[in-house]
C-alpha cells in the first residue's frame, strides 16, 4: 500500500509538472493572442484556429485535473475502507479467519490491478497530451514571431506616418522625441494589456478549479458513514470553539502587552522630557542667583550713593538761603509768566490797532475822493 500511495505521488508530480508547461503556454498563447489583436487589420489568414487549438488545450488541462482527483478520490476510499475493518468491532473475531484474510488478498490485489491499469493509462495520457502540447506550443511560437514582425512592421508604419503628418495647431512636423515618447507609452499601455489578459486567464482557471473542489467537498463520499462525519463535524467544532478560546485570550494578551508598552514608553518619554526641563530649569536658577547676587551689590551701591546725595543736599540747602522758599519761586514763576501773556497781548493789540488805523485811512481817503467826485458833479 506503501508503494502505490508513492508511485501515486510521483505520478501526481508528473502530472504538476505538465499543468507548469501548460501555464507557460498560456503565457505564451495570450501573448500572441495580444498581438493577434493589436494585428487585426493586417490580410493574411492564420494556418490553424487559434480558438479550437485554445479550447482543447483547456479540455486536456481539466481531463488531466479529473484523474487526478479520480486518483486521490481512490486513495482515498483505499485508506477508509482498511481504517474501517481496522476499527470494526467484529474485527477480533475474524481476524484469524482464512477466508476473510484470502477475501481482503484477492481485493487487494484487484484494486492494484487497477490501479496499475489506470497508471499505464495515465502515463499514455500523458504522452499523447505532451505530444499535443509540443505542437500546440509549436504552432504558437511560429504564430508569435509572426505577431512580433508584423507588430514591429506595423509600429514602423505608425512612425514613417508620424514623421509625415504636421500639428493641428502649430501646423509644424512632430518632434522625433515627441514620436518616440508616443512609441514607447503605446508600447508600455500594450505590455500592461498582455499582463491583465494573462492574470485573467489564470484566475478564471483558478475559479474553475476552486469551485471544482468545493463541489467535492460538499458531496459526502461513498464509503464514509454519516455518523462518523457527524462526530467529526462535531469533534471539529468544539475544536474550533477552544481555538477561538484560545486566540481570544491571545488578543486580550496582545492588547494588553501593547497597552502596557505605550504606557511604559509614554512615561520613558514623559521622564525624559522632565529630566531634561528639570536641567534647563537647574542652569536658569544659577543664572537667576547670579543675577540676584549682582543686583544685590548694585542695591549697595545706590543706597551709599542716596546717602552721600542726601548728605550734600542738606549741606547745598543750607548754603543757598532763599532758594530753598518754594512758595516764593512759584510766585516768581507765575508773574513770570503773567508778564509773558502780557506782553503778548500787547503785541496783539498794537498790531490790531496799526489795521485799524490803516482801515481807518484808507476810509478817510475814499470818502474824501467820494466829496470831490460830488463836488465836480
Amino acid at each position: 500500500m506503501a508503494v502505490a500511495t508513492s508511485d501515486e505521488d510521483q505520478s501526481s508530480d508528473e502530472d504538476q509538472s505538465s499543468d507548469d508547461d501548460g501555464q507557460e503556454e498560456v503565457v505564451d498563447t495570450s501573448e500572441s493572442e495580444s498581438s493577434s489583436d493589436q494585428n487585426e487589420e493586417v490580410d493574411e489568414v492564420p494556418a490553424y484556429n487559434r480558438e479550437e487549438l485554445m479550447l482543447r488545450y483547456q479540455q486536456l488541462l481539466e481531463e488531466g485535473s479529473t484523474m487526478r482527483e479520480n486518483n486521490s478520490q481512490l486513495q482515498h476510499k483505499l485508506a477508509e475502507f482498511f481504517k474501517r475493518k481496522k476499527t470494526d468491532n467484529g474485527a477480533g473475531k475474524h481476524e484469524h479467519d482464512p477466508k476473510n484474510v484470502t477475501d481482503q488478498e484477492e481485493r487487494y490485489h484487484k484494486y492494484m490491478a487497477n490501479l496499475k491499469g489506470l497508471k499505464t493509462e495515465q502515463e499514455a495520457m500523458k504522452e499523447m497530451y505532451a505530444q499535443q502540447i509540443e505542437e500546440v506550443r509549436q504552432k504558437c511560437q511560429e504564430k508569435l514571431q509572426q505577431a512580433q514582425q508584423e507588430t514591429e512592421a506595423f509600429m514602423k508604419l505608425k512612425e514613417e506616418v508620424a514623421q509625415k503628418s504636421y500639428s493641428s495647431r502649430t501646423g509644424r512636423p512632430f518632434p522625433p522625441h515627441d514620436i518616440e515618447s508616443y512609441i514607447q507609452r503605446e508600447k508600455q499601455k500594450e505590455l500592461e494589456v498582455t499582463t491583465m489578459r494573462l492574470e485573467n486567464i489564470q484566475l478564471k482557471n483558478k475559479l474553475k478549479k476552486q469551485e471544482h473542489l468545493l463541489k467535492e467537498k460538499e458531496e459526502l463520499s461513498e464509503g464514509l458513514h454519516l455518523i462518523d462525519f457527524e462526530q467529526l463535524k462535531i469533534e471539529n467544532q468544539t475544536y474550533n470553539e477552544k481555538i477561538e478560546e484560545r486566540n481570544e485570550e491571545l488578543m486580550k494578551l496582545r492588547k494588553k502587552i501593547t497597552n502596557t508598552v505605550q504606557v511604559l514608553t509614554h512615561v520613558k518619554q514623559k521622564l525624559q522630557f522632565v529630566q531634561v526641563e528639570n536641567e534647563e530649569q537647574k542652569i536658569g536658577l544659577k543664572d537667576i542667583e547670579t543675577k540676584v547676587s549682582q543686583k544685590r551689590d548694585i542695591l549697595n551701591r545706590t543706597k551709599q550713593a542716596k546717602d552721600a546725595l542726601r548728605v550734600d543736599n542738606q549741606h547745598l540747602q543750607q548754603k543757598c538761603g532763599m532758594l530753598g522758599n518754594d512758595p516764593l519761586l512759584y510766585d516768581y514763576e507765575e508773574r513770570k509768566d503773567e508778564k509773558e501773556e502780557l506782553t503778548n497781548l500787547l503785541q496783539k493789540l498794537k498790531i490790531k490797532h496799526t489795521d485799524t488805523t490803516l482801515n481807518c485811512n484808507k476810509l478817510h481817503r475814499k470818502i474824501e475822493g467820494a466829496e470831490k467826485v460830488t463836488a465836480t458833479n
